[in-house]
């Protein structure tokens, strides 16, 4: 089972071709995957972890020393898979000033119901011209409620990150081509089903609709790219504050 649990949760965050036939969100979680894997040379010495659940990216950043994951107890999601170093309640980071080297989180932001409470903290316990790599969805359905409070654009982002002395080094808007159009019928596919119909019954309805959606986005994702309507962000931040 353990096994079975870890196949699964590598299928979720590092998709192949086996995510590729039954995964309804298989472009999101590879642009998801392919945009961190980028942007992880970046990520050096003592890192932390926000929200850090499985720890499902650690094994790409190379150059940490110590990796830390942290959580909040209370969420959208059980924590039964997870891999959490420290919970901490949500507000203070448990961390001294300027003691982390590099900062992460993935899909996080939305999620925290105030971010300038947030980013302060990074701001604090990220030494000066340390660095962060963060995702940030944009267009996406809401999820692990009600713990789901907002979505921000590209502009609202680097107002956010500005306020807090978190310089942008670089930015990318993922899945910002075709293959976001099969994603969001495969999303309204899976919603639909698991809602009305029973477990195996919605994924034999599920699977072959999603295989068929990944396929049109495979051959059609060469159009041209639309970079007002995509997945998400991925940045990477200096902090520029001194504590």
């Amino acid at each position: 089972m353990s096994n079975l649990k870890k196949a699964i949760l590598q299928q979720l965050f590092k998709p192949t071709f086996i995510s590729f036939c039954i995964n309804p969100f298989f472009w999101g979680r590879a642009a998801i995957y392919l945009s961190v894997k980028k942007f992880a040379p970046h990520i050096s010495g003592k890192t932390v972890d926000v929200g850090s659940g499985s720890k499902p990216y650690k094994d790409l950043f190379k150059k940490v020393t110590e990796y830390i994951g942290i959580d909040i107890e209370q969420s959208g999601h059980n924590h039964d898979t997870s891999n959490i170093d420290l919970f901490y309640d949500g507000k203070t980071f448990p961390f001294e000033n300027s003691t982390v080297d590099s900062l992460v989180f993935f899909e996080v932001l939305e999620h925290v119901f105030n971010p300038d409470e947030f980013l302060s903290e990074i701001a604090r316990v990220v030494k000066p011209n340390g660095k962060c790599v963060v995702t940030i969805p944009f267009l996406w359905g809401e999820h692990e409620q009600p713990y789901d409070f907002a979505r921000y654009s590209s502009f609202g982002l680097k107002h956010l990150f500005n306020q807090h002395g978190l310089e942008i080094i670089e930015h990318k808007k993922y899945l910002s081509d075709f293959r976001i159009f099969p994603l969001l019928v495969n999303s309204y596919i899976y919603t639909i089903s698991k809602k009305f119909l029973p477990g195996l019954v919605a994924w034999a309805l599920i699977i072959p609709f999603s295989f068929l959606n990944n396929f049109i986005g495979l051959i059609l994702y060469m159009l041209p790219k639309n970079e007002e309507m995509y997945f998400g962000n991925i940045y990477v931040l200096k902090n520029t504050k001194t504590n």
